[in-house]
């Protein structure tokens, strides 16, 4: 009996102890708190940063929480930089709040005069509304279409209406010597894209696409069963009389919505430009100028907060030497977008995604950033940009700026700016 109550109180002890033992380890880890996931990746981040402040070029970083609603991490956030690329982004924007996913390039094709039998005594006119994905396809179509509509011959001319645009062949601060090419284009409304990039070899179609276009439909109206006259090509850089037009023959249109993934995922310049017109020219009945376009971005950027005194913005791709803004300015547009679902739904798909498509492809194709960025890159020589929007790990959604400029090699910083994607993402 004695032997029993003696094993049952030191059972009682060893349970007592083990209680004690139980209870303290909840006052030892109160004592040493494990630290937030905002202070745990704003720690990384700054390290991140006092490294590229050891590089010899200067990089800018803002990140916004748009789950918190609050700013998360800045390093030179203010500092006035080149965006290259990135500078599409506040087009792409800019022009889904003014104009919306569903606003229409539009390219016509009408009549002037009258009809005696089959025969149009008057002129064919190509109103070019700088639609960046008119086709071949659609020109060959528009074609077959004058001819469906009962004409057999064409007494007057085939007239190019370039009017919408200024005639300025290069955007404002392109480099002087740039040769009109695929990536850098000789801007007019009136062009067959497609086209002109696998026939760039060929000079006089790069520098003279109105022209081209025009050529080109001629020997399409020929194969269709429609007579033209030798010479009867011609461009107008003033607008037709709409009241000379007795018919409307043919329309193309594509929506900004088409034609975001080609200008975001592919960085593609002649895009971004023709929205940048198209943006400048609402409005407008012609004679739209890069000044048009750009007061457009900066209501647009005034719109999301931004001080205009500390932007320029000078063309809509980012080729031009002129445009600037600050990273803290770029993610003032990104927040901006995100509280506009009728933005954020279509730009956010057209952004390349890390390790997946794009001019993302190649990069972050492993860690928690794989398939988790979604940005706009941006390179020109000596800049290198990255800007969009990352989850994170505990489930808030970052828009980010990163800009390096002055970076003489673009993989030091592309690799930099993947090691911010990569702790952001942790």
């Amino acid at each position: 009996m004695n032997k029993t109550y003696m094993t049952h109180k030191h059972l009682c002890f060893l349970f007592l102890s083990l209680c004690m033992a139980m209870l303290s380890l909840p006052l030892r880890a109160q004592e040493q708190p494990m630290p937030r996931w905002e202070d745990d990746v704003c720690a990384r981040l700054q390290r991140l940063a006092e490294e590229a402040d050891q590089l010899n070029y200067l990089t800018g970083v803002c990140i916004y929480d748009l789950t918190s609603d609050r700013p998360l991490f800045s390093h030179h956030a203010q500092m006035v930089m080149r965006p290259a690329s990135t500078q599409k982004i506040l087009t792409a924007v800019a022009a889904l709040d003014r104009l919306g996913r569903d606003y229409a390039f539009r390219t016509t094709f009408a009549q002037t005069g009258y009809m005696e039998g089959r025969t149009l005594m008057g002129d064919v006119v190509v109103k070019g509304g700088f639609d960046p994905m008119f086709s071949y396809g659609d020109l060959r179509l528009a074609a077959r279409a004058i001819r469906e509509a009962g004409i057999d011959s064409i007494g007057g001319r085939l007239v190019g209406d370039v009017s919408m645009t200024d005639g300025v062949r290069l955007g404002n601060g392109w480099c002087w010597d740039d040769v009109p090419s695929s990536t850098t284009p000789y801007l007019t409304p009136l062009f067959f894209n497609h086209e002109q990039e696998i026939n760039s070899r060929n000079t006089k179609c790069v520098e003279h696409p109105d022209d081209y276009f025009l050529r080109v439909l001629l020997s399409e109206l020929r194969e269709a069963g429609v007579a033209v006259r030798d010479g009867a090509c011609a461009l107008s850089s003033f607008p037709q009389n709409a009241a000379a037009a007795t018919r409307t023959l043919f329309t193309v249109e594509h929506t900004v919505e088409q034609m975001l993934g080609q200008m975001m995922k592919k960085s593609d310049n002649l895009y971004a430009e023709a929205l940048f017109y198209l943006l400048g020219s609402s409005g407008k009945f012609s004679q739209t100028g890069w000044k048009d376009g750009a007061r457009q971005v900066e209501a647009l950027l005034q719109k999301a907060g931004a001080d205009l005194d500390n932007v320029c913005v000078a063309d809509g791709s980012g080729l031009s030497l002129y445009n600037y803004v600050s990273p803290q300015d770029e993610v003032r547009v990104l927040c901006y977008a995100y509280q506009q679902p009728a933005i954020y739904i279509v730009l956010s798909p057209s952004l390349p995604v890390a390790g997946v498509d794009g001019t993302l492809e190649r990069r972050m194709r492993s860690g928690a950033a794989f398939r988790n960025v979604r940005a706009k890159t941006g390179s020109v020589k000596g800049v290198y940009t990255l800007a969009g929007y990352v989850t994170s790990s505990n489930g808030h959604i970052l828009a980010f700026s990163l800009m390096c400029n002055g970076a003489m090699k673009g993989e030091s910083a592309r690799s930099l700016q993947d090691r911010f994607c990569q702790e952001m993402a942790k």
